[in-house]
């Protein structure tokens, strides 16, 4: 995995951030990752970052880079845990909006894209223990089944899983639903 002290981090892209600059609220990746590695079960500032790294559909590169940081967060912490959900959640999501298992940008070092590669059975296996260990709610199972089916593969039926709660809404609301609204 990539160091937080590599010099490459400012040139991977993020929202919000491209060039090698970014916003003036975007987070420095490494930076936040160093402060969530001495606090892991700090949620408000995953919170923050997560979006920042794959959001709106897109996986940016600097969620590559960030993923085997977020699998080892994961493995720190105790398998009921829902930081622990949260990170693995987010791993998925890199994976659903990368396309197939695995792909990543075609201009990604590929020290980056191994290690990226690399980290994604272990947040498998991660994820399994998780789903026996936990109580989740329905709607946290229903992500995490999604990253699930992402890691296993199966990017279309993790993007199912993924927007299952938008239908469970509109079942409690009794309206029928077609298609999900936009």
């Amino acid at each position: 995995m990539i160091s937080l002290d590599d010099p490459r981090w400012p040139s991977f892209d993020h929202r919000n951030w491209s060039g090698g600059r970014g916003a003036p609220d975007a987070p420095f990746v490494p930076d936040e990752l160093r402060r969530l590695a001495a606090d892991p079960a700090d949620t408000e500032r995953f919170g923050d970052l997560w979006p920042y790294l794959c959001s709106e559909g897109t996986a940016w590169p600097a969620a590559y880079a960030a993923v085997p940081h977020l699998v080892a967060l994961a493995r720190g912490l105790p398998p009921a845990r829902t930081e622990r959900d949260d990170y693995l959640y987010v791993v998925g999501l890199v994976v659903m909006c990368s396309g197939e298992l695995g792909e990543v940008p075609a201009d990604l070092p590929d020290d980056i894209a191994d290690a990226y590669r690399r980290a994604l059975p272990e947040a498998l296996d991660l994820l399994t223990r998780t789903l026996a260990a936990g109580t989740h709610d329905q709607s946290t199972t229903g992500y995490l089944l999604a990253a699930t089916a992402a890691l296993k593969g199966h990017p279309e039926y993790a993007d199912i899983l993924n927007d299952l709660d938008v239908y469970a809404e509109c079942q409690s609301c009794g309206e029928p639903m077609l298609e999900p609204p936009d």
